[in-house]
């Protein structure tokens, strides 16, 4: 399983906690884990920038904004 978290540049509170927890779950169950920084890439920017982090699990759209652990483990 791919995970990808898109994330901003600059400080980001959330995109903290996310990672974080994303790390908390990758302890527990393999996976590969990459982190995205959108603030290069004119479409990742349109698509995500008011939304991060995003988190995809192969490809497809999880989860976004405050993350919920426990669901996101599910």
């Amino acid at each position: 399983m791919r995970v990808v978290m898109y994330t901003i540049g600059r400080p980001c509170p959330l995109c903290d906690v996310a990672w974080a927890q994303l790390q908390r779950i990758r302890g527990r169950h393999a996976f590969d884990l990459e982190r995205v920084v959108i603030d290069g890439d004119p479409r990742l920017v349109v698509r995500h920038a008011l939304r991060v982090p995003v988190i995809e699990i192969d490809g497809r759209e999880a989860c976004f904004g405050r993350i919920d652990e426990a669901a996101l483990e599910a």
